[in-house]
């Protein structure tokens, strides 16, 4: 007795299905990955374009800052040392004069002027600085001069902290005939006043209204200013603690005081679109940890559906048995009631109904039986034979023949002789009928198609080339998909329903074999579809 085997075994099923669902797991948590790669390449983006924004800031407060030094500090703070020279570089004694005669600005601690040919350097004024600032400010200024200053300036600044206090100087220098530096003028201004001229600075609108909404810099910014003893000359109020700065310098004629901006966090929704994108990671680890959640609730699901198997299998065994009982009543009674071994009429009948009562419950038998065989069975299967594939063609090209000629179109063959092959005879009439007519619909008006057949290597190859336009390399696999079509056959409206090609596949695949197109020897395309000759499991497809 041939043993009862299952098509294909629950436990290869289980696996199966158990794989699966681990590499949707495996996927879900590379689509995961990749959405909190693209959440943070989106909130890098949004960060780089505030920090831009706080450059900017940076930008604009070092431009309106050194116009407020100019204007404030150095050009007042210069005209009074000049006029405290006896006018030099005014080219107006009087109002030399007068300037002298409103006595000194009330930032000016004292006035400087060094010799550089002879060396000699005066300090004036009744805040003179300390031994140490004073010989900083010989030594700095007097290679400033030469080194640093640029003829074309009519000022400069120069800031230091000799004595562990940041000191903000600012000269002039004069120059001779011949374009050497001769003489140095200067100042040294109060830190005291600073602040005052960089908070006029921070009165200017640093962002434009249309990205702050007409918000004060108060509420979106703030900025320090910081000396080269890492001293605080102007810090604005309030300060935000931010990651979001930027750095800046003046410029070498203002003593390059450091500039740092930071941009207030809450503010980051007005200023870019959006907003700075929060973390997508808690919101990622639950989705995948709901993911692998359900795969576990599926993985107990397909356990449940493996015992159901095996109680199906059960069922069937036990039918078995079941099928086996009313046959043996019915032989029994029938053979009693042949061989007339019967008593009575009374034992005749009883015989005859217990006969119609088996067979009635081995027709209920059946009948179940037979109802959860179809609920079980798979699609149709084709129906393979051995088939003389010469024979076949010309019967297929005889139906096809009115077809080509509506076209002028006419058919050359190149079929070798004697092939054979185990196919379904209405599948591979199909196969060929679908590549005509392809060769007929995409091809030019009398043109030749092409049409070969060879068997190689354990497989039949047919083949059909036409003289159309051929088919893109990069759009030879979307050809094979159903209801696909080229932008050129939407544009000329070239008839058809985008299925043929999928159907020659799916044949081809469904007798293990392979389609595909490449291009023709005489130009336009060549469609291909390889079958084995004989038929066998496990299909492949290019």
């Amino acid at each position: 007795m041939t043993p009862y085997r299952r098509p294909f075994s629950q436990g290869r099923r289980a696996r199966f299905v158990v794989g699966l669902l681990l590499l949707t797991l495996v996927l879900a948590a590379a689509l995961a990955y990749e959405a909190h790669t693209a959440a943070r390449s989106h909130r890098a983006a949004a960060r780089s374009a505030l920090e831009d924004h706080a450059a900017f800031v940076a930008y604009q407060f070092v431009d309106h800052a050194q116009s407020k030094l100019d204007h404030k500090i150095i050009t007042p703070g210069l005209l009074y040392v000049m006029a405290a020279e006896g006018g030099v570089g005014t080219g107006d004694p009087e109002h030399a004069a007068e300037v002298r005669s409103n006595g000194p600005p009330l930032f000016l601690l004292y006035t400087l002027r060094i010799d550089l040919d002879s060396g000699d350097f005066t300090v004036t004024g009744n805040r003179p600085p300390s031994g140490v600032v004073q010989a900083w400010a010989r030594d700095t200024l007097s290679v400033a001069a030469r080194a640093v200053y640029d003829t074309a300036w009519d000022h400069a600044g120069l800031a230091g902290a000799p004595d562990g206090r940041s000191h903000f100087l600012v000269y002039t220098v004069d120059f001779d005939d011949e374009g050497r530096p001769r003489t140095v003028w200067g100042f040294e201004a109060d830190a005291a006043y600073l602040p005052q001229v960089f908070n006029y600075a921070f009165d200017y609108p640093l962002l434009p209204p249309s990205l702050t909404g007409g918000a004060s810099n108060t509420e979106v910014l703030s900025v320090d200013v910081s000396g080269p003893a890492g001293d605080t000359l102007f810090a604005s109020e309030p300060q935000y603690a931010s990651d979001l700065r930027a750095t800046d310098r003046l410029d070498e004629q203002h003593a390059r005081l450091a500039v740092e901006v930071a941009l207030r966090l809450e503010s980051a929704d007005a200023l870019i679109i959006g907003g700075l994108p929060r973390s997508r990671l808690p919101l990622l680890i639950g989705l995948f940890l709901l993911a692998g959640g359900l795969v576990a609730a599926a993985i107990v699901l397909l356990r449940r559906e493996v015992e159901f198997a095996r109680l199906r299998a059960d069922f069937v065994s036990n039918v078995s048995h079941e099928l086996r009982t009313p046959l043996a009543q019915i032989r029994m009674f029938t053979e009693t009631l042949l061989l007339d071994r019967v008593r009575s009429d009374v034992e005749r009948r009883r015989g005859l109904e217990i006969v119609d009562q088996e067979a009635r419950r081995l027709s209920h038998l059946v009948a179940n039986i037979l109802l959860f065989s179809r609920s079980e069975r798979d699609g149709t299967r084709l129906n393979i034979e051995r088939t003389q594939l010469r024979r076949h063609l010309g019967e297929v090209l005889d139906a096809f023949q009115p077809l080509a000629a509506a076209k002028a179109v006419s058919v050359e063959t190149e079929v070798a002789e004697a092939v054979e092959a185990e196919v379904d005879q209405a599948a591979f009439r199909q196969i060929v009928l679908n590549f005509l007519d392809n060769a007929v619909k995409y091809g030019p008006e009398g043109q030749t198609i092409r049409l070969g057949l060879a068997a190689r290597d354990g497989t039949v190859r047919l083949w059909v080339d036409d003289e159309g336009p051929g088919v893109p390399i990069d759009k030879r696999n979307e050809v094979w998909k159903p209801f696909s079509r080229l932008d050129r056959e939407r544009e000329n409206a070239t008839a058809g329903t985008g299925i043929g090609l999928s159907v020659v596949r799916q044949l081809a695949i469904q007798h293990g074999g392979r389609a595909w197109v490449e291009d023709a020897s005489g130009g336009g395309a060549r469609f291909v579809v390889e079958l084995p000759i004989a038929a066998r499991a496990g299909p492949q497809v290019r």
